[in-house]
């Protein structure tokens, strides 16, 4: 989850987390991008049609949605590719994971979620609500269904509470790691980190972050980190690389252990 106010560098952060994932593994700390044995395999919700909708450009048809039938269609897409591989990894040995077997990661990255959420909310007709449903099923279903697979959601948002973004609380409780981007109140961290987290009152500049990540700040505190800075073409053509190994027919069922 991915937290910032306008201007923040919250999606600058975004883009530069998914050529980093887009090439995994990374092994030379000095470079951004990795050897890319292990590809995480991208699916982006971008209803502002914006700078992560141009990484549709990159990314095989149907990776991207712009729209609410666009978003049910990619996502339902995520969603039966995320059975799919649950099927197989059960045909597996007992206890076998994702993970364990050495899979790529999938990621389905939603931008401003609270505006995507909301839009999927409004409207009264048959098609809206079944939409709605739709929409709301199969978010909460890849939320809920998503560890032993390896096929992740990440959430794009000014705000990602419960109260105020529209977040399920499922979603919530299941992430993994959390960022928040930017100078910003207090409360407005407690938000996406929670009361109990300890906070450090630095000021934080545009691309610079509060991050919590599961199993190593999980006792009670984020860490400060700025993201490198990067000039837009450059950071284009780091993408354009890092995504140039999109493939579900050779990544879906791929095990490397």
């Amino acid at each position: 989850m991915i937290a910032g106010a306008r201007g923040s560098g919250k999606t600058y952060g975004a883009l530069i987390l998914i050529a980093e994932m887009a090439s995994f593994p990374r092994t030379d700390p000095n470079k951004l991008l990795g050897t890319s044995q292990l590809p995480t395999q991208i699916y982006i919700v971008d209803f502002k049609d914006s700078d992560m909708a141009r990484l549709g450009e990159l990314l095989p048809p149907g990776r991207v949605a712009t729209n609410k039938a666009e978003a049910i269609k990619v996502v339902s897409d995520y969603d039966n590719k995320m059975h799919s591989r649950l099927d197989f990894i059960k045909s597996q040995a007992f206890g076998e994971t994702a993970g364990t077997l050495g899979m790529p990661m999938y990621y389905l990255i939603i931008d401003e979620w609270s505006a995507t959420n909301a839009a999927f909310n409004q409207g009264m007709t048959k098609e809206d609500k079944n939409m709605r449903y739709k929409w709301n099923a199969l978010i909460t279903d890849i939320s809920m269904m998503n560890r032993v697979p390896g096929l992740g959601i990440g959430l794009i948002s000014q705000q990602i509470s419960v109260i105020n973004s529209g977040l399920n609380s499922s979603i919530q409780e299941e992430a993994g790691l959390k960022f928040h981007f930017g100078d910003a109140n207090m409360s407005s961290y407690r938000l996406t980190f929670g009361n109990d987290i300890q906070i450090p009152e630095i000021h934080l500049e545009t691309g610079e972050a509060y991050a919590w990540i599961e199993g190593i700040t999980s006792s009670g505190y984020v860490i400060p980190f700025g993201m490198p800075e990067i000039e837009p073409n450059s950071l284009w053509k780091y993408l354009k690389e890092a995504l140039s190994n999109q493939d579900d027919d050779k990544y879906l069922y791929m095990t490397t252990n």
